[in-house]
């Protein structure tokens, strides 16, 4: 069976340690909830919650990173929950980041 790491089309940025302290605010209509940034790639994250992570109707939200001198490039980005495992969602971005892999590792790694 293959896993969703297998069906990437992006190579991922990934944070050692669940994030190294990275985190995403999370929104959903009025709703907000933080999530530790896993990995991302110009076209999507893997997100995880330390609690219960709340359900998204509809799998849409928005996604903001924290903490990172960006423009806001990494801001408020509008994407869809495509798995969910336990604590962990993985999200692609409806628009693809217009930046080099090596820049989103420069901004969140």
């Amino acid at each position: 069976m293959e896993r969703h790491e297998d069906r990437r089309l992006y190579a991922r940025v990934q944070l050692c340690a669940y994030g190294v302290g990275t985190v995403c605010i999370v929104m959903h209509r009025q709703e907000r909830c933080h999530l530790d940034l896993v990995d991302i790639s110009p076209g999507g994250a893997r997100l995880k919650m330390k609690d219960s992570l709340p359900e998204f109707p509809g799998k849409r939200l928005k996604l903001s990173v924290r903490g990172v001198n960006d423009n806001g490039r990494l801001q408020n980005l509008a994407a869809q929950i495509r798995w969910r495992n336990g604590p962990e969602i993985g999200v692609q971005f409806d628009t693809l980041l217009d930046m080099p892999l090596t820049e989103l590792q420069r901004l969140v790694g």
